[in-house]
């Protein structure tokens, strides 16, 4: 299968909320190469949601937890036959470097963009249907009249306090995505059941189709069971209605 579509359900709130940040800072890095205004009014409104995220829960902790969960099962791998040593050396030491970084870490991750005045002005009206416009923000929207690369300079301080959270939530989301091979599955009319061990650590369930299914997944996850219901989604009324042929797909339920 090439050329593949990747829907993704995280089945715990930790991966939850890894899976969003890696979201949102994909979709500033997209944003910063938009030389128009409206990139860098897009990366702004995004940063604002990263940092809500961030939040809401205790991000650093959680990640700190994960990286250290992570790196006991792999110092268990360290002695198994055909192991690549030296790439698991490697992903070792990151991980010692990034709970390092977490550890020495004060504060809350994001406090510097609510003490930022310009940033909070964004934030309070970006809630308001149509209040982001000129006679409600004259000092943003000079700031999105500034050069490229004066705007792309501010984004990028912004950004570098929650450096190390960004780094550490990618080593993590990596190693869970990568953690199993997808096996090659069949929804028959449209619906896939697999069975999982209430006891393993399973973080995230992974579906693969290719371009041209012209469906997508609806995943939903229990402690026993993961269940897959392909959609077919009539794009006049916006319904969506399971379809009632066999789906071939690849799916992967990771755990680490």
């Amino acid at each position: 299968m090439t050329a593949l579509n990747i829907f993704e359900q995280p089945l715990n709130e930790r991966i939850r909320a890894c899976l969003r940040l890696d979201y949102l800072f994909g979709r500033i890095d997209h944003h910063l190469e938009d030389e128009t205004a409206e990139g860098p009014l897009c990366a702004v409104l995004l940063l604002i949601e990263a940092t809500d995220v961030v939040g809401r829960i205790d991000v650093k902790r959680e990640l700190i937890k994960e990286l250290e969960r992570q790196q006991a099962k792999l110092l268990q791998l360290a002695n198994t036959p055909d192991i690549d040593a030296e790439k698991l050396t490697s992903l070792l030491d990151r991980q010692a470097q990034l709970l390092d970084q977490l550890h020495r870490f004060l504060g809350q991750p994001g406090a510097h963009l609510k003490q930022h005045e310009l940033l909070n002005a964004v934030r309070q009206r970006a809630s308001i249907p149509g209040a982001l416009c000129e006679f409600d923000l004259p000092a943003f929207h000079h700031w999105l009249a500034l050069p490229h690369s004066e705007r792309c300079a501010d984004l990028k301080e912004w950004m570098e306090p929650l450096a190390t959270i960004r780094a550490a939530n990618e080593l993590v989301i990596d190693l869970i995505r990568t953690s199993v091979t997808p096996t090659d599955c069949l929804a028959e009319d449209g619906f896939f059941q697999q069975n999982i061990d209430s006891g393993l650590p399973y973080q995230l369930a992974r579906v693969l189709l290719p371009d041209e299914a012209n469906v997508y997944p609806e995943i939903s996850a229990g402690k026993h069971r993961v269940i897959v219901r392909f959609m077919k989604l009539d794009r006049l009324s916006g319904h969506p209605a399971q379809v009632n042929h066999d789906v071939p797909f690849q799916i992967a339920i990771c755990q680490i």
